[in-house]
């Protein structure tokens, strides 16, 4: 049995992921108006990203994402940086995340009936259109001259990178089409990535992926790979979700990972987000909920969604009355 899959076991079927790190790195007062997004904190304010995991572990996340969705290297080079610093930055957000980790787990064990899991470090990997910040993420359309090769070109150094770093998982996050899916997959073979991935989608509507194509037929791809542990969606609308499971769960057999935005949309053009009516945080681990009865045996929050939101989704999945 798998890391992952012990997680779900331990957690009694259903783990929680963490939620929204950009939202909270702005309640905790960084200014992430920046093309590195989250990842400038890793610059700038890594003590907030180590409060940020922190506050997440403390609110029942059975696992955590690194900091770095938006952090490559290209990104990093266009700030002035070396090579080697570029890379230092990829690694100090897994050793970041490792490092509160572990000392959240030695704390809980101190307590005299511990009620959290040690928790896994998942290393982010953001999309190809995340890097670019034109709002490509949301489309799906990278321009004709983008192929499968070039995506692989662009995404092999900073998987080698946080491959290498230490994390449990690696997470590749909000992917916006098919080509991408099938970039990963080669790339995860062709570089004997050790470390077990999921795979999560983006969708504007719930039934295709941003791009428009057919969840099946990127599931099909992810079907074939063994170092693919988990799929699902992200960033996507929680209305969409139970449809999205049921959707997967006619398509395979992998666990299933679903961690929505709050609600709210995001204009990627005007890089602001849209005051359409935001789901209360009761709403949404009551949907979480059914997120898990539909099949989801991974489920947290995306964009929008605090420490809070993950406290109460921890608490309806596993039946706690409070931490």
């Amino acid at each position: 049995m798998g890391a992952l899959e012990e997680l779900v076991a331990k957690a009694g079927g259903c783990a929680v992921i963490d939620g929204g790190f950009a939202t909270q790195l702005e309640a905790l007062g960084a200014d992430i108006n920046d093309p590195l997004w989250s990842a400038a904190c890793l610059i700038t304010r890594p003590h907030l990203v180590k409060e940020v995991h922190m506050q997440y572990l403390e609110a029942g996340a059975d696992i955590i994402i690194s900091s770095s969705y938006q952090a490559t290297i290209p990104g990093f080079l266009a700030r002035g940086m070396s090579v080697d610093e570029a890379e230092d930055l990829l690694r100090t957000s897994v050793k970041l995340a490792v490092e509160v980790r572990d000392e959240f787990w030695k704390s809980a064990l101190r307590k005299a009936k511990p009620i959290y899991n040690r928790a896994l470090v998942a290393a982010s990997i953001g999309s190809y259109g995340a890097y670019l910040a034109d709002g490509s993420e949301y489309s799906g359309s990278y321009g004709a001259d983008i192929t499968a090769e070039k995506l692989k070109d662009f995404h092999r150094r900073r998987l080698q990178v946080l491959a290498s770093a230490g994390p449990d998982l690696i997470a590749f996050e909000a992917i916006p089409n098919k080509m991408e899916a099938q970039a990963l997959v080669e790339l995860l073979e062709e570089e004997k990535v050790q470390v077990p991935s999921w795979i999560c989608f983006s969708s504007v509507d719930g039934k295709n992926l941003c791009s428009g194509e057919s969840f099946a037929d990127c599931l099909k791809i992810l079907n074939a790979s063994e170092k693919v542990a988990a799929v699902g969606v992200n960033c996507t609308p929680p209305q969409f979700i139970e449809g999205i499971i049921c959707e997967f769960r006619k398509q395979t057999k992998k666990a299933i990972a679903v961690y929505p935005n709050s609600g709210e949309v995001w204009d990627g053009r005007a890089k602001r987000w849209l005051p359409v009516e935001c789901l209360g945080h009761k709403s949404f681990d009551a949907l979480a909920k059914r997120w898990q009865e539909a099949g989801a045996s991974l489920i947290g929050g995306c964009c929008r969604t605090t420490p809070s939101t993950i406290r109460a989704v921890s608490k309806i999945l596993k039946g706690r009355t409070g931490h």
